[in-house]
């Protein structure tokens, strides 16, 4: 039967989290709380469990570290006497990997305390290599840059032509490092230089003319195409296929994230090529389709085939300027493709830009390609240590497979919190909860309604052993928050620029990692680091006093005493004003200043320890679009571009976080502290030099007006954005509006009362109650987040919440043009990116179980499509899609409901038939169906963008109903819709609809 929720959680979940779990603190801050007996009562029991065990976890772990300190010592003093020589390879299939000899074939050392199965980078320099820029022109001091895309404006009449290669290659990111092996695109067209480079090539489109792409997939054939990264061939979509075939490794797609386009190039999981001549009988993915006038008799491909390794995109950009990526979105592979490399940059601009810095309002840092804005796109990665490094930390990598020194690593072992084994109940370098050493545990199998774990724990290898988990390995892992920040692929780069406005565009472009960045002067004593104080009261009331505060007057600074402290409030540099994010210009500019991340302290809060303040916060794949004058920093200065957001978000591990003077956590799993100067540091992300004669300051007043509307004249916002679906306050400034009192939704509220933008008429509007939920997946254990549907008007004793895959029947139904809200509730612990493809979304309000409403930030204010979705919070979100307009007709997406199984077999879906009552009927237990075709309309998804999530099953189908018996309407010249601009007169074709 499948997990089931019920609200009782609300209630123990704010009182055990209220009780003071202070996410993984260091076993030196921790306080012991009174354990609780374990109950039946099955998920709210589960989670309730896992918050108690955020408090003591780091105990538990020290503890079972101390009692493997005697064989951790060992190895060290037999490695010191020379015992171990060296490093050999012994594969030996079965056995568990000692450390000093690597054995890719063997079992990892899941609970022996000494192997922690998880490597960290090798020193590398910070700030040695330059910030590599857009064109050849702004090559950094390694020979790299992101080159932009060359256009066939010739080919298609009114459309931009693109011609983009996938193939493998290498490229030196550091000067400490040796060439890394990556995957990515490069540039086609005759006039490129036929390479690739990481990052690129990035597209340059304009608003409302189309841009045509051939993607071709040049990956080798066979095994050789296999990715040079550990797969868990168990994941949905990366293993076994229909008919006993099995999925390939060199399987590749577009997806252009934020794109406003047609179904069948928004790039979802089953619109994957593989390469020409690849044996393989799964040649393209089950929902692939090309471009209608782009294939077929004297068209550009007249005779498309199966295995042709081409594909073909239609992208309108019917849509505001704004920051988008283009990047891979395989089915089972898009988390490994992308860290690889697949992914680059795509710049819409528009009209309302183009005038704001024609006008001098908007920085143009040079001109040329650097007129809209300088790229900063952040990521993390590890690279592969040295042999002895890697072999005593994780000897089952496959060097040979996977790859050697320089090369990325990424998380292969699925590292148990638990070991049943230990007397503190933990495991020493465990990572992630098990289920069925979780309580109350959860029964694994493979079979419906099977009682043996046929996946559960298995014994140790040697006598007196404790059990493994019964994980696959090389395992997937939820999360791989990694120790090397990249931007613009370069770790830990310097730019030297002068005291004046620049305009950066920064992309969040890591699979999971998030970064709360702001800008702080450098130590003068030590030029590659920021200098930190203690988090006390005592720095918190001196930063108080120097204005330091937030809207209740409270000190910014946090007194949590937390690991290393925070960044000194008397280095803060200039404010970050964000004037846009992922979806465009924002309604008005908002000024972030430089500080520390806080967290919720108040125990009474059902939301206590969410983040409460932050610099400029951006979880994966979110953008913002940002004005930084440095006009004010002296020349010769230097400063730091520092990032404090801890991993997860907000119930992070200190683990995860690497700095300089951290403490040394090699016992427990993690890595000794960072070295001044060096790497692993995910704190230090880039430097920035100051130098030249300082400029005016920029004109912030300016900017704020161009952002007003007035009787007689559109703001930014107005003139580029479409109006918001909900009228609230926060609008009144940028559409000219004079709204009174903000609509919001109450926790207990099933519809939404509002009067209509458009016309002022009062209309109630019915939720669509959606879900977020985590658990544990059924088949191996692993922790896992689900998207789901919320049952209304449920009560106390009822189930409230049914977890769905992604392989199962469409629940998010729209029609074209159709107004929806969903109000999605959120059932477990961490914040997740959830990102909607096709539209952008409108956040209405935020509200806690206990009823709180909060508003959305001023940096969510407009649209979004990536959403930070928090822990025990109901954020309601209003959309209205809608279709692109096209010159061509389009069908629907016929696929079966799994691709990854035979057309016509049983595979076992979740019953969303309806009982009376409810809770008597089979609503939300397994069932068996056959593997039918089915219409999922035009089709898209939304998903978490912590790619380990999307692919552990956090992601849905949305099926959009779009009249297609008619032509849509036509593309004049140049691609120009013929229909007004959305502020003008055809604006009830979006308002009305």
């Amino acid at each position: 039967m499948l997990k089931k929720f019920n609200r009782l959680l609300a209630l123990a979940a704010a009182l055990f989290t209220g009780a003071g779990i202070y996410a993984e603190a260091p076993a030196s801050q921790a306080k012991p709380v009174p354990t609780i007996a374990p109950t039946t009562h099955a998920d709210q029991d589960a989670i309730v469990e896992r918050a108690i065990r955020r408090r003591t976890l780091a105990m538990a772990r020290q503890a079972a570290a101390e009692r493997a300190k005697p064989k951790r010592e060992a190895y060290k003093a037999a490695k010191a006497a020379g015992q171990i020589k060296g490093v050999s390879t012994k594969i030996e299939k079965g056995v568990v990997a000692p450390p000093g000899i690597m054995n890719p074939l063997g079992t990892p050392d899941y609970m022996g305390g000494v192997i922690p199965n998880w490597t960290s980078s090798p020193l590398i320099r910070k700030f040695v290599d330059t910030l590599p820029g857009l064109t050849a022109a702004n090559q950094n001091n390694l020979g790299n840059y992101i080159p932009v895309a060359v256009p066939n404006t010739t080919l298609f009449p009114g459309s931009d032509y693109y011609d983009i290669g996938l193939v493998d290659y290498s490229q030196k990111l550091h000067s400490d490092l040796p060439a890394t092996r990556l995957r990515g695109y490069k540039d086609l067209h005759p006039s490129a230089d036929g390479a690739a480079h990481y990052l690129g090539p990035l597209i340059l489109a304009e608003r409302d003319r189309p841009v045509r792409v051939t993607f071709r997939n040049q990956l080798p054939t066979g095994t050789a195409g296999n990715l040079p990264l550990p797969v868990d061939t168990t994941v949905m979509g990366a293993g076994e296929g229909p008919n006993g075939t099995t999925y390939t490794q060199n399987r590749a797609e577009l997806h252009l994230h934020g794109g406003l386009n047609p179904y069948i190039s928004d790039g979802t999981p089953h619109q994957w090529i593989t390469p020409a001549g690849d044996p393989t009988p799964n040649k393209k993915g089950a929902a692939f389709a090309n471009v209608p006038d782009m294939v077929g008799p004297g068209k550009l491909f007249p005779n498309p085939t199966a295995g042709d390794g081409i594909g073909t995109y239609f992208y309108t950009n019917q849509q505001s300027g704004r920051l988008m990526f283009y990047h891979d979105h395989t089915f089972g592979l898009t988390r490994l493709n992308v860290y690889m490399g697949e992914a680059a940059g795509y710049l819409l601009v528009d009209n309302v830009e183009k005038k704001l810095i024609a006008d001098g309002i908007l920085p143009n840092n040079g001109g040329g390609i650097n007129t809209y804005g300088i790229p900063l796109i952040i990521q993390d990665k590890t690279f592969v240590p040295g042999p002895s490094a890697l072999a005593d930390t994780d000897p089952t990598w496959d060097i040979n497979n996977w790859g050697g020194y320089g090369d990325l690593w990424y998380p292969h072992v699925y590292m148990p919190n638990q070991n049943p084994g230990d007397p503190s109940g933990a495991n020493a370098m465990g990572r992630w909860d098990y289920g069925p050493w979780f309580w109350p545990p959860v029964p694994v199998a493979d079979a419906v309604n099977s009682i043996p774990t046929a996946h559960g724990p298995k014994p140790g290898v040697n006598p007196g052993d404790p059990d493994y988990p019964g994980t696959p390995n090389p395992s997937l892992v939820i999360e791989s928050f990694l120790d090397t920040p990249v931007v613009n692929g370069t770790p830990y780069p310097t730019v030297t620029l002068e005291p004046k406005a620049y305009r950066f565009r920064i992309l969040n472009a890591s699979n999971d990692r998030p970064f709360g960045l702001g800008f702080y002067y450098a130590d003068p004593a030590a030029p590659t680091e920021v200098t930190m104080i203690d988090a006390s009261p005592v720095e918190a009331g001196w930063a108080a006093g120097a204005g330091f505060v937030d809207a209740a007057g409270a000190s910014l600074w946090p007194t949590d005493g937390r690991a290393g402290g925070v960044v000194d409030w008397r280095t803060v540099g200039p404010d970050i004003i964000q004037i846009g994010n992922e979806s465009g210009f924002l309604p008005e500019p908002v000024i972030i200043p430089s500080q520390p991340t806080t967290y919720n302290m108040n125990r009474r809060d059902i939301v206590v320890l969410n983040i409460a303040n932050h610099g400029l916060f951006l979880m994966a794949a979110e953008r913002a679009d940002v004005i930084v004058d440095f006009s004010s920093v002296p020349s010769g200065s230097t400063l730091i571009l520092y990032n404090d957001m801890l991993a997860p978000v907000p119930a992070f591990d200190v683990r995860f976080d690497y700095f300089t003077g951290a403490p040394d956590q090699s016992a427990t799993g993690g890595v000794p502290g960072a070295l001044p100067g060096y790497g692993p540091n995910t704190r230090t992300v880039m430097q920035v030099k100051i130098v030249g004669t300082a400029a005016p300051a920029f004109d912030v007043a300016a900017l704020q007006a161009a952002f007003r509307s007035t009787a007689t004249s559109n703001g930014a916002f107005a003139a580029a954005q479409h109006p918001p679906i909900v009228p609230q306050t926060f609008y009144n400034s940028a559409m000219n509006t004079t709204v009174a009192t903000d609509s919001y939704v109450a926790i207990q509220d099933n519809s939404m009362t509002f009067n209509k933008t458009e016309n002022g008429v009062l209309t109630t509007t019915p939720l669509k109650p959606k879900a977020i939920h985590e658990l544990f997946e059924l088949n191996y254990g692993r922790m896992n987040s689900t998207l789901a549907i919320e049952l209304p008007f449920t009560n106390f004793n009822n189930q409230t919440t049914i977890p769905l895959g992604y392989s199962e029947p469409a629940t998010e139904i729209l029609k074209d043009g159709e107004t929806q809200i969903w109000k999605i509730t959120h059932n477990g612990v961490d914040t997740h990116p959830v990102h909607f493809h096709l539209f952008d979304v409108q956040i209405i309000n935020r509200v806690g179980w206990d009823g709180a409403v909060r508003f959305p930030e001023p940096t969510e204010l407009g649209w979004k499509e990536t959403v930070k979705m928090n822990p025990l919070e109901d954020i309601i979100v209003a959309m209205r899609p809608i279709s692109p307009q096209l010159p061509f007709v389009l069908g629907n997406s016929l696929r079966v409901i799994d691709p990854s199984k035979t057309e016509g077999s049983m595979i076992q879906v979740t019953d969303l038939a309806t009982g009376a009552p409810v809770n008597l009927g089979n609503l939300g237990n397994p069932i068996n169906v056959p593997n039918a075709v089915t219409d999922y309309g035009w089709e898209y998804v939304w998903h978490c963008h912590i790619l380990a999530h999307e692919e552990n099953d956090f992601m849905r189908p949305m099926v959009l109903n779009v009249a297609t018996t008619l032509p849509r309407r036509s593309l004049g010249p140049r691609g120009h819709r013929q229909w007004p601009h959305p502020r003008g007169p055809g604006l009830d074709r979006w308002l009305h609809r």
